[in-house]
């Protein structure tokens, strides 16, 4: 098959390009469960067809398939083949995307006005601890502030590290209005695994200040979310100034079933 003849599966080195296709199978595959075209209990396709069906070689299809039974999807057994066992993640990982998409859902009403898009080397005085990040790694830096669709009022401050390698993907970001993240899920096939977050209160920047319109030394509530890949790396990083006065988090919390 020719579209496997570049492939290397023996080398034991994964690229960039590796892991991205190997995400990409993985989410159809993933996909395809959660539709139920593979029930729970059934069985997908053998290797050699799976290798067939994408073009690929035995090496990538077993790194999709390993990463399904990572997200707790499938289960590989030697001599037999690999069974579904779930049609959606364990509920921790459930929860964790049902999370991002109520954390984010005032992206719906509102738009990322960005200012300035650049490549930046960070490091721990240009965002690099918060990211986290290596030294003089370099990252995309989107800088804007977030305001209402329909009034554009002022949300926040917004500050978002991206890792190079989704650089392609974000080449239109100036028109796009959902969240970053979902348009690099969308276009690249790398998924989101975990996300974390952490605000803390503080004095507005200088930069946020000016960018919102208020004073020097005005209180601000300071949100980053940080978005990690199946590896547990950093795909980007947002770093989101809101003003203390205005700024409301709700969370709603429902009793585990064993307590």
């Amino acid at each position: 098959m020719g579209k496997a003849s570049p492939e290397r599966g023996g080398s034991g080195e994964r690229t960039g390009s590796d892991a991205l296709l190997y995400s990409r199978i993985a989410n159809t595959i993933r996909t395809e469960i959660a539709l139920g075209q593979f029930p729970v209990d059934s069985w997908l396709p053998t290797e050699a067809k799976l290798c067939e069906r994408f073009g690929v070689s035995r090496h990538t299809v077993r790194e999709a398939l390993r990463i399904l039974g990572d997200l707790g999807l499938v289960e590989r057994r030697q001599g037999a083949g690999t069974r579904v066992i779930a049609r959606a993640e364990p509920s921790d990982y459930v929860h964790s995307l049902h999370t991002l998409s109520e954390i984010f859902q005032y992206t719906r009403d509102t738009r990322l006005e960005i200012g300035d898009v650049s490549i930046v080397e960070v490091s721990p005085q240009t965002g690099g601890d918060d990211i986290p990040a290596a030294p003089d790694s370099r990252w995309l830096k989107i800088t804007g502030v977030r305001r209402t669709t329909a009034t554009r009022e002022d949300v926040s401050y917004s500050i978002v590290f991206v890792h190079l390698r989704f650089a392609p993907a974000l080449h239109d970001i100036r028109d796009q209005t959902g969240p970053v993240y979902a348009t690099i899920e969308e276009r690249t096939g790398e998924l989101v695994i975990e996300a974390r977050q952490v605000i803390t209160g503080g004095t507005l920047p200088a930069a946020a200040a000016d960018a919102l319109g208020v004073p020097q030394g005005t209180a601000g509530i300071r949100v980053i979310r940080r978005y990690l890949d199946i590896g547990g790396g950093p795909m980007l990083t947002s770093i989101n100034w809101h003003l203390a006065d205005s700024f409301t988090y709700a969370i709603t919390l429902r009793r585990d079933a064993g307590i």
